[in-house]
C-alpha cells in the first residue's frame, strides 16, 4: 500500500455527467492533480518518489508500486487508495491534512472513467501545483455571487439581456434566454455557464467563449480555480439562495501589491541624468546581485568600425558602421539571476533577514515584475548554470531594469549591431572562428550536438573577445525588430537599428526598426535546435505567433513565450549612458507597461 503522504488532497473539480464520454485530461483530470497533488509530487518535492507533474514520470510509479496501470483503475493506486473508508490509514487524501474530507463519488468517478479510457495526457504537457485549493462545499454568495457580478451581469443583467439571457436573480439564471437554460443543477457538462467559460480555442465554436473576447481585453477573465468552483457549485446542485439580486461590477487588478516604477522616474532616481554622455572607464568587472547567491561578469567591448550583414536575402547589402564601446555580459542570462526577478526571491529573502536592503533596493522592488508561468519554462533541461529561455523582449527589457535599480548601472539589451559587433570580434567570416563549420562544435551547441536540449553556459570556447555561447545554446534577444529595408538605409552615420520613436505621428523616423509590433522581433545566435548556418555571426531569427501556442491565456502573456525554449539574453551596459530623451529605445515605454494587465 501506498504511504499516507504518498498524496495531497484530492478535492477539486466535479466528474462528467451522465454522458458516455471518457474524461478530457485537460478539462477534467489535470485540475485534480494541479490543486491537491503536484505541490507534493513534482520534481522539487517527490515525496515517496512518486512525481505526478507529467506523463512519463506519473508511468514510473512510487518505491515498486504502479500508480497507474492503463486501462485497469481497479489496479491503479491512484484510484484505489480514494476508495478506501475514511478511518483507513491509507486513504487517500490522507485524514492529517486538517479541514479536508475524503473524495466524493462524483470525483472518483473521473479518476475511474480516465484510467478506464487508457489515461490519455497530452505529450509534452507538465502540470505545475496550484496553490490554493477548493472548499469541499461550494456556496454560492461566499463562492459564486462575485464571479457573475465581475463577468457576466454587464451583458446578462435588468439593463442588458444579451441574447433574453439574465443571471441577476434566482429565477433568470434558472429560466435560461434564446439558447435554452444556462444551468442545469447536477450536470456541469450540460450547463453552458460552465461548458462556455472552460472552451478551448481549438473548438469549432471558441466564437462563443464566455466572457467573449473584447470582455476578457477588460479584465473580465474567470480564473482557473473560479472555473472550478463554478464546476462543483453545477455538480452540487447549483443551490442558489431566493432572494438574490446581483449587481455588475468591475473586478480590481489582482496581484498589484505595490506601486510600480515608470522607467523615466527610475532614470531620474538613479542619478543617470547627471552622468548621461560621460564616457565611464572601461574594464572587466564581476558583480553580485544583492539579496541573492549569484553574480555576473561582464566584458569590455571596445568601439570601433565593422561591416554588418551577410549573405542571406535580409541581411544585405553589407555596410561598414561605427561602434561606441560598451561592456556585454560574458555568459547568458542564466535562470538564477533571472528567477530572483522573475520570483520576488530577493524580497523575500529580505523578509528573512538573509540579508538587509541597501538604498537602492526600495527602487528595485517597484520594478516590474512578472505573472507566474504556466508552464515549467526550462520544459525539463535543467536550470542548474544554464540559461534562461521563453521569455519575451519586453520581460528581457524590465529585467534590465531591475538590475539597473539594484546596481546602480544602467544596463539594457544590445541593439541588433551591437550584438552583431560583438560577436564577429573583428572578424568578417560567416563564425567569429572562421567559415569552417566542421569546428563549430568546439564553439558553441546546437543541432548535431546538443541532444535536443541546451547546456551549461562557457562549457564551448569563447570568442576572441572573451564572450562565450555566441553561437548556439540559445538565442537572444535584440531591441530591434525587422524591417526589411534597414540594412540598405543605414550608414555609419546613421548605424543602431533604434530610429527616435515620434509618438504623434509627425517627422517619422528615417527607419522603422523600433519595435511597434508584437512579433517580427529580433534575438541573434542560433541556438540549440538550429543547423550551422543559422549560427552565423549575421543569422537574425524573428519572433513569430506560433512561440505562444501553449498559453491559455486570454489574452495571451506578456511575459512568456510557451513555446520558444531556445530563446534567451544577455544584457550591456553602454560606455555613454544615454540621454533621458531616448530613454524609450532602451527600457520598456510607459505605454508597454500601462498596457500590462492588472497595471
Amino acid at each position: 500500500m501506498i504511504k499516507k503522504a504518498l498524496f495531497t488532497i484530492f478535492l477539486t473539480l466535479v466528474p462528467l455527467s451522465a454522458a458516455d464520454e471518457a474524461p478530457d485530461f485537460v478539462r477534467d483530470v489535470k485540475p485534480i492533480l494541479e490543486f491537491n497533488c503536484v505541490s507534493c509530487h513534482q520534481k522539487t518535492k517527490p515525496e515517496g518518489k512518486l512525481r505526478l507533474d507529467s506523463y512519463e514520470e506519473m508511468l514510473k510509479g512510487a518505491g515498486g508500486d504502479e500508480v497507474i496501470v492503463l486501462g485497469k483503475p481497479e489496479k491503479s493506486l491512484l484510484y484505489t487508495t480514494t476508495t478506501l473508508a475514511a478511518d483507513d490509514s491509507d486513504v487517500m487524501p490522507p485524514i492529517e491534512h486538517k479541514g479536508d474530507s475524503t473524495l466524493t463519488m462524483p470525483e472518483r468517478t473521473i479518476l475511474k472513467d480516465w484510467i478506464t479510457a487508457g489515461a490519455k495526457w497530452p505529450a509534452g504537457l507538465k502540470l505545475k501545483a496550484q496553490k490554493r485549493q477548493l472548499p469541499e462545499k461550494v456556496d454560492f454568495v461566499k463562492h459564486i455571487q462575485s464571479i457573475l457580478e465581475y463577468n457576466c451581469i454587464s451583458c446578462h443583467g435588468p439593463t442588458k439581456k444579451k441574447g433574453k439571457l439574465r443571471l441577476d436573480t434566482k429565477a433568470n439564471i434558472l429560466k435560461g434566454g434564446d439558447e435554452g437554460v444556462s444551468v442545469v443543477p447536477g450536470k456541469p457538462l450540460e450547463s453552458p455557464l460552465y461548458t462556455l467559460v472552460v472552451m478551448p480555442e481549438d473548438h469549432d465554436d471558441y466564437d462563443d467563449v464566455m466572457p467573449p473576447e473584447k470582455a476578457m481585453k477588460k479584465g473580465q477573465v474567470v480564473t482557473y480555480k473560479e472555473r472550478a468552483l463554478l464546476r462543483r457549485w453545477i455538480e452540487d446542485g447549483a443551490h442558489i439562495p431566493v432572494d438574490i439580486n446581483l449587481k455588475p461590477k468591475r473586478r480590481r487588478a489582482k496581484g498589484l501589491t505595490r506601486r510600480l516604477i515608470m522607467p523615466k522616474d527610475l532614470y531620474l532616481k538613479l542619478g543617470f541624468g547627471k552622468l548621461a554622455g560621460k564616457v565611464q572607464k572601461m574594464k572587466p568587472y564581476k558583480n553580485a546581485i544583492l539579496g541573492s547567491t549569484t553574480s555576473y561578469e561582464m566584458v569590455p567591448i571596445p568601439g570601433g568600425k565593422f561591416k554588418r550583414g551577410g549573405s542571406e536575402a535580409n541581411e544585405k547589402p553589407v555596410r561598414e558602421i561605427t561602434i561606441g564601446p560598451f561592456w556585454m555580459q560574458k555568459y547568458e542570462a542564466s535562470w538564477l539571476q533571472f528567477e530572483y526577478w522573475q520570483f520576488d526571491l530577493d524580497i523575500l529573502r529580505r523578509k528573512k533577514d538573509i540579508y538587509k536592503a541597501n538604498n537602492l533596493d526600495p527602487l528595485a522592488d517597484i520594478v516590474s515584475r512578472p505573472t507566474p508561468p504556466f508552464l515549467d519554462m526550462s520544459f525539463g533541461m535543467g536550470k542548474e548554470n544554464r540559461p534562461v529561455t521563453g521569455m519575451t523582449q519586453l520581460a528581457a527589457k524590465c529585467y534590465s531594469m531591475w538590475l539597473s535599480a539594484k546596481t546602480g548601472h544602467f544596463y539594457r539589451l544590445p541593439t541588433e549591431a551591437e550584438w552583431e559587433y560583438a560577436c564577429r570580434a573583428g572578424t568578417t567570416t560567416k563564425f567569429h572562428f572562421g567559415d569552417d563549420e566542421a569546428k563549430l562544435g568546439e564553439y558553441g551547441w546546437f543541432y548535431d550536438n546538443a541532444d535536443e536540449k541546451y547546456h551549461e553556459r562557457g562549457k564551448k570556447k569563447a570568442n576572441q573577445w572573451g564572450l562565450y555561447d555566441m553561437h548556439g545554446n540559445v538565442s537572444e534577444w535584440v531591441l530591434d525588430s525587422f524591417e526589411a529595408n534597414f540594412y540598405k538605409n543605414s550608414s555609419s552615420d546613421n548605424p543602431l537599428s533604434l530610429p527616435v520613436r515620434s509618438i504623434d505621428g509627425t517627422n517619422p523616423p528615417i527607419e522603422a526598426a523600433w519595435p511597434v509590433k508584437l512579433y517580427g522581433r529580433i534575438a541573434r545566435g542560433g541556438n540549440w535546435d538550429a543547423d550551422p548556418a543559422d549560427l552565423r555571426s549575421a543569422t537574425r531569427v524573428l519572433s513569430k505567433k506560433s512561440w505562444k501556442m501553449r498559453d491559455p491565456q486570454f489574452p495571451k502573456s506578456v511575459w512568456y513565450h510557451t513555446d520558444a525554449s531556445f530563446h534567451g539574453f544577455r544584457l550591456v551596459r553602454p560606455a555613454k549612458i544615454p540621454a533621458l530623451k531616448d530613454l524609450h529605445k532602451y527600457w520598456p515605454t510607459a505605454e508597454e507597461l500601462k498596457a500590462i494587465p492588472g497595471r
